[in-house]
């Protein structure tokens, strides 16, 4: 394994240590119930689906069937556990919670949301939302699909904003393509100039949570043009569609403004993007290897005709 790989690994091995012992998981049971962590994760399953047989909790868990035997056996024995015949295989019992079994299952939701109440009761409510986007970013990138929870709202830009979105450039694209920090401060400068000219332009950003998720620019260029900057999707959110939705709110603003054209400066390797350039009518008009921010970088220039 490469050794970044193994750094990061051991960082997330790290969280996940914290996090466990915030929320109390290295106890043999959970939520000062008699049940463990696995145990209690089988009456919610079975709380919110209704009923399941051994074989689908066995798959949705990812659990020892043996194990999981024993675990219904001692629900059976405390009767929190119904079963009966499938009707299409009689070798097959479909399980289900008692009331009594419904009972315990509330009392567990209820004493984990009295946990979080009092974790979250700690932070500020802008920390709040940064922790909730964070999970759901943590969910989105190890999903098959990013799902964000929350809704994504586009909305211009608010104070604060700029100096974000300068920052999460910095980062990302450090990660991502090994730009150095004279990037992030390319950046800075820019959006410096733009308010120091009067803002000619408009920078949109997308929320999701209370948290910035993505952002666009178009920024008045002289002679009927406008330039697309700044653009950036974090990466739990691509995929969904957010990318189309930012180039439909700044080319509507372009032709409101009436420009005659747009553009905008990348570079090569930043495949999606151009691709995503292309089906807006984009085309490459220029190449420059450009060293300032790291070695062999190769900038183009992508152009767009507006036609009335």
């Amino acid at each position: 394994m490469q050794e970044a790989t193994l750094q990061r690994a051991a960082r997330i091995r790290e969280f996940s240590r914290f996090y466990t012992n915030i929320i109390g998981l290295v106890n043999k049971t959970i939520l000062d119930s008699p049940y463990s962590l696995a145990e209690a994760r089988v009456l919610v399953e079975l709380g919110l689906a209704g009923r399941y047989t051994a074989t689908e909790l066995t798959r949705l868990l990812d659990i020892d069937p043996g194990y999981l035997s024993r675990i219904l056996r001692r629900f059976k024995r405390e009767r929190l556990l119904a079963a009966e015949q499938s009707p299409d295989d009689g070798r097959v019992q479909i399980l289900s919670l008692t009331a009594k079994g419904r009972e315990v299952t509330t009392a567990l939701a209820d004493a984990s949301t009295r946990q979080l109440v009092a974790i979250l009761g700690s932070l500020s409510v802008d920390a709040q939302q940064q922790l909730v986007a964070h999970t759901e970013a943590i969910r989105g990138i190890l999903s098959v699909q990013p799902q964000p929870a929350e809704p994504v709202v586009i909305r211009p830009y608010r104070a604060g904003d700029p100096g974000y979105i300068a920052y999460r450039h910095g980062v990302l694209y450090e990660q991502e393509y090994g730009l150095d920090k004279i990037f992030e401060q390319y950046v800075i400068a820019g959006l410096a100039k733009f308010f120091a000219a009067g803002a000619d332009g408009e920078i949109w950003v997308a929320e999701a949570a209370g948290q910035v998720v993505g952002s666009i620019a178009i920024v008045a260029a002289g002679e009927g043009t406008g330039q697309l900057r700044w653009f950036l999707i974090e990466p739990a959110f691509r995929g969904s569609g957010l990318g189309h939705r930012f180039m439909t709110v700044a080319l509507d603003y372009c032709r409101q403004r009436r420009f005659d054209r747009v553009f905008l400066w990348t570079f090569r390797g930043l495949d999606a993007a151009c691709h995503l350039y292309e089906r807006y009518g984009f085309r490459p008009t220029e190449e420059a290897e450009n060293t300032t921010w790291r070695e062999k970088l190769t900038e183009q220039r992508w152009d767009l005709d507006l036609a009335y």
